[in-house]
């Protein structure tokens, strides 16, 4: 077992430690008490949070228990995705696409079954397992890499597309980001960023995710919000998209690093599947909205 001063040093080595990752996965309570005394010892030290490491390990933790990948995702829900992106492509050719921030492999695992050549990479080793073990269950043959969204290890102009889902709020550095994006990109190449308002301020929002919180609380339908917040609690200062994420300010974020041809998409299908599968406290409360920015890299 790993306390204290001993898991604050496994969390900045990003929990590479494979003994760490599988002791640690899938107890909620337990994942809290440690990641609490590892930021714990971080601050009362004196000793500057990495932040990405922090990140890396939090999702490393998540990652056996995470379904926001193909489990947890029935036929009917991915077709409506499916039908999204064909007709948000101009081209209906096999394309080179990387997804970054692939998580459990979501969008990597549907561009495979859509007949694309896909590569996936990841901060967190953990999650790159949970991908690859999807990606063999389906059948699907997709190339995955531990990597950071923010200095990809790929050579300029190399992908048609590049996607990434739910990742903008969590970049320390998303100005940089959308350029190594944009320098992976073929000229005329398409970028596609999926996210959502999560953590809106604005009060009417915040007594929502309040009472939403509770409630899962309640009948312990999330138990790693806890954990969540002990996590990214201490960085979110330094996650500039953290609160501040919209539509409108994403778009602009592609356009002022490069990006032509921007497109603001909400995603009102996909939505109302959502709702119609929700309980009504469900739809009440949860009033999160997803959205789908895209872009184009400028043909010289």
């Amino acid at each position: 077992m790993i306390f204290g001063h001993e898991l604050s040093t496994q969390l900045k080595n990003g929990c590479k430690n494979e003994n760490f990752l599988k002791s640690n996965q899938g107890n909620p309570k337990t994942c809290k008490k440690r990641v609490f005394k590892a930021f714990h010892c971080e601050f009362i030290g004196g000793i500057s949070i990495d932040c990405k490491k922090v990140i890396a390990s939090y999702w490393n933790i998540r990652s056996s228990t995470y379904t926001n990948g193909v489990n947890g995702f029935d036929e009917e829900e991915r077709a409506v995705w499916k039908q999204i992106f064909e007709n948000s492509l101009s081209s209906s050719k096999r394309l080179n696409v990387l997804d970054v921030g692939t998580g459990a492999g979501f969008l990597a695992l549907l561009f495979a079954e859509m007949g694309h050549k896909v590569t996936g990479v990841d901060l967190s080793l953990g999650m790159l397992e949970k991908a690859k073990h999807n990606a063999q269950n389906m059948g699907l043959e997709i190339d995955f890499f531990h990597g950071d969204a923010e200095n990809l290890p790929f050579e300029d102009s190399y992908f048609d597309l590049v996607t990434n889902k739910f990742l903008l709020w969590t970049l320390q550095q998303p100005d940089c980001a959308v350029r190594e994006w944009k320098r992976v990109l073929k000229p005329g190449g398409m970028v596609f960023a999926i996210d959502g308002d999560w953590f809106d301020p604005r009060p009417s929002r915040r007594i929502k995710r309040t009472v939403y919180e509770w409630a899962d609380r309640f009948t312990k339908k999330n138990p790693h919000n806890s954990v969540f917040k002990d996590c990214y609690g201490p960085i979110r200062s330094s996650l500039p998209l953290y609160e501040e994420i919209s539509p409108k300010k994403a778009s602009f974020l592609f356009s002022e690093n490069g990006f032509v041809n921007t497109s603001i998409n909400l995603l009102l299908e996909v939505q109302n599947f959502k709702k119609s599968r929700q309980s009504f406290p469900q739809r009440i409360l949860g009033s999160n909205s997803i959205f789908l920015i895209s872009g184009q890299k400028k043909i010289e």
